[in-house]
């Protein structure tokens, strides 16, 4: 993988072959990608699993259009050993040795999903003759339950579709920040842009990119709103977050200080030194933003994990789980319920001596 640097100032990463040739079927892909919108850190993950399909079949000698369900499978095989004897585990003497992972369940997952997806584009581009995603597919029933939703017998479907490559995940706990620990990030911050950015997205939960996309008059300074201008869904266009009034201090004492009369951009966040001073602030330079915070602080954190944890916060304080849904810009509660709501060992807590108090619990 080589990193390359656009006339925009933007990074992109392109795959290169043993003699320092683009992987073109690679780079395609990645392109078509890039045109649909597809975040920067998004393409780079993508080159990097492709480069590793790549590799795999370097080994085995195949060519990419060779490739079919037995195949895909030798891959998670290769994906989990790697391709040497490095993850190999000796144990005291008279026990055997024991193999561990070179990957998780998750990063296989993730990894045969971007290939998967790349044959599609092949095939639909007809550079393959097969339809890699319909035979990954498989149609099962929908097992019967005892109780029925109102109107179920009008379904016509009682089946549903499942990804029969796809490895079953362990359950994993999502990790959020502290109050403390979201103070010393904010204490660590060396200007009045970095403290706003992590205000915002500790209190209003914003995703990186929506962050990013922010103009001057999304922000509403009498009721302490923000207007998320963009978003990956469209149920997260146009949502309102609502943020501290400390906050929204905040943001007029950065608007002063930093969109000065030249300053030429209505985005909020801008590069505020170097060469591009004054153009809008990319995604690249909010990731090593956050990686100066983290080495910084000795807290190990990401901009989505703020996002985790400003729902996690709402629920704490007794927030409905629908209006959280609203907030986070989901378009179904069950994402939010499912995957954003963490509740703390306090709230565990409060909520069994509440129903202890209730009777709902015996001594």
């Amino acid at each position: 993988m080589q990193k390359i640097i656009l006339s925009s100032g933007e990074e992109r990463w392109v795959v290169l072959d043993e003699s320092g040739e683009l992987v073109v079927p690679i780079m395609k892909f990645i392109k078509y990608k890039d045109a649909l919108g597809k975040a920067p850190n998004t393409l780079k993950t993508y080159c990097y699993h492709l480069k590793l399909f790549w590799a795999f079949l370097s080994e085995k000698n195949k060519h990419y259009k060779e490739g079919d369900l037995n195949l895909l499978a030798e891959f998670i095989g290769w994906l989990r050993r790697g391709s040497n004897a490095s993850n190999t585990v000796y144990l005291a003497k008279g026990k055997k040795s024991i193999e561990v992972a070179k990957r998780t369940e998750s990063s296989i997952n993730s990894i045969l999903n971007c290939i998967v997806e790349f044959y599609d584009f092949q095939w639909r581009n007809g550079e393959v003759t097969f339809d890699m995603k319909l035979k990954a597919t498989k149609e099962i029933k929908i097992t019967k339950k005892k109780y029925r939703r109102f109107l179920d017998h009008t379904v016509r479907s009682r089946t549903t579709k499942i990804n029969i490559l796809k490895l079953k995940e362990a359950k994993r706990k999502v990790k959020t920040v502290t109050n403390e620990q979201a103070e010393m990030i904010y204490k660590a911050c060396s200007n009045l842009r970095d403290q706003l950015i992590i205000r915002i997205m500790y209190e209003g939960g914003l995703r990186a990119s929506e962050l990013l996309s922010l103009w001057i008059e999304d922000f509403s300074i009498s009721d302490c709103s923000i207007t998320v201008r963009e978003s990956k869904t469209k149920t997260g266009e146009k949502r309102k977050v609502y943020v501290s009034k400390e906050t929204m201090n905040l943001f007029q004492d950065y608007i002063i200080d930093y969109h000065t009369a030249g300053t030429d951009s209505n985005y909020v966040f801008i590069n505020i030194k170097g060469k591009n001073s004054g153009k809008l602030m990319n995604y690249w330079t909010l990731q090593a933003l956050i990686r100066r915070l983290s080495k910084k602080t000795n807290i190990d954190f990401t901009a989505h994990m703020l996002r985790h944890t400003y729902a996690t916060n709402l629920y704490d304080l007794g927030i409905k789980a629908g209006i959280i849904q609203k907030l986070l810009g989901h378009s179904q509660v069950q994402t939010t319920l499912n995957m954003y709501i963490h509740p703390s060992e306090e709230t565990i807590r409060k909520h069994w001596e509440q129903a202890k108090q209730h009777g709902r619990i015996q001594e």
